[in-house]
């Protein structure tokens, strides 16, 4: 993703340049460790293993971090119990356009007794820490273990067994259903890596999985959407911070050409998520350019609607006045046509997903099932 392309898309040419970091901060390159320059004036707080945070958590050690926090092992003093504690870079803490710790509290008191409230990640603490770095926002939450995207390279070519798909994929939509219907929240980043394996009952650390088989897989398991920082009110989508949501390979055709968005937003990327989960692949490469994602979407599900192109702000960039693509494309390879030729082993009702698919991967964003529906669908139901 190029500056010259995004910079255009903020509403104002005087926005900071930690805005424009912040809608980047999902495309840009991953390494193992965060960068040590990062370690500055506004930047991450340098922790130390052994210090008693907040004289209360113990640092264990670095479970991950990323773009503008770092995510430490935590052991509390007074229960003896393990947590994760989210340190947030100084320069965003303080920031108004984020509302990580709002999306937080509402999860936990919006309405505990909603079947998605246990699949949505529970805030257990928060503070701040000063450091030399600044002043940090400390999160507090309850310790997950395994991301699903790791979780899936444990199987051959990547794909897991089309009964634990239907099991993970269930979860995931009563815990986005919990966030649209009862927290008002839109998620914005529903992707693997944003689900995570919750510990069974006892366990202290997260543990390396076996790989079962058939119908061993995994019974019992529950998983958890995680990292609502990016995330917005879904009555308030004009005071987010950009536009341009979701990562390129999941971002739907209404946020790439600048149009209204909403909720049916995340059922896009959910039904991206589905079809890497069946498939063992992503439906676009997670190295795609921007620029190329309409043209994608072309090739797969043919042209974007007239209303979109009409109305999206952005439209411009990706096509012509009359709505044709400012680069026609003479090939088409249905999605419908990949999944039959690379049917997932074990699903004997491929039609039954294509079905499932493609009530969520639909160019326009009003013709989207809703949730409810989607839980109800016979691919889904069906063992």
């Amino acid at each position: 993703m190029l500056l010259r392309h995004i910079a255009p898309l903020f509403p104002s040419q005087k926005i900071p340049k930690l805005r424009i970091r912040m809608a980047l901060h999902s495309c840009m390159p991953r390494h193992k460790e965060e960068p040590l320059d990062e370690y500055r004036l506004g930047g991450y707080h340098p922790m130390r293993l052994g210090e008693v945070v907040n004289s209360r958590y113990e640092v264990m050690r670095k479970l991950g971090w990323g773009e503008y926090s770092t995510v430490w092992l935590v052991k509390s003093q007074s229960s003896e119990t393990y947590a994760a504690m989210k340190v947030m870079k100084a320069e965003v803490t303080d920031v108004p356009d984020l509302h990580e710790a709002d999306y937080l509290h509402r999860v936990l008191s919006a309405d505990p007794t909603h079947s998605g409230f246990r699949h949505n990640l529970h805030l257990l603490d928060q503070f701040h820490i000063q450091g030399p770095n600044g002043n940090h926002m400390c999160l507090v939450t309850e310790l997950l273990g395994e991301g699903l995207d790791r979780y899936a390279k444990r199987f051959p070519y990547g794909r897991l067994p089309i009964k634990f798909v239907k099991t993970i994929t269930r979860q995931v939509i009563m815990a986005m259903s919990y966030l649209h219907e009862k927290c008002n929240i839109i998620h914005t980043d529903i992707k693997s890596n944003n689900i995570l394996f919750a510990l069974p009952d006892g366990a202290i650390l997260p543990t390396t999985p076996t790989i079962p088989t058939g119908a061993e897989v995994m019974p019992n398991v529950t998983v958890k959407l995680i990292d609502l920082g990016v995330a917005c009110w879904a009555d308030r989508v004009e005071e987010h911070f950009t536009d341009l949501i979701q990562s390129p390979e999941l971002r739907a055709p209404e946020v790439v050409v600048g149009a209204v968005w909403g909720k049916p937003a995340d059922i896009w990327s959910l039904g991206c998520l589905v079809y890497e989960l069946a498939m063992g692949e992503f439906l676009i490469s997670h190295t795609v350019h921007e620029m190329s994602v309409p043209y994608l979407h072309a090739v797969f599900f043919g042209p974007y609607p007239r209303n979109l192109t009409k109305d999206g702000k952005y439209s411009h960039i990706f096509f012509k006045d009359d709505g044709s693509q400012l680069h026609p494309q003479s090939e088409r390879y249905p999605l419908a046509d990949m999944i039959r030729q690379h049917r997932p082993p074990g699903d004997s009702d491929t039609e039954g997903l294509i079905q499932f698919l493609d009530l969520m991967l639909r160019l326009d964003p009003g013709e989207r099932v809703t949730l409810q529906t989607l839980l109800e669908h016979p691919w889904l139901a069906s063992d």
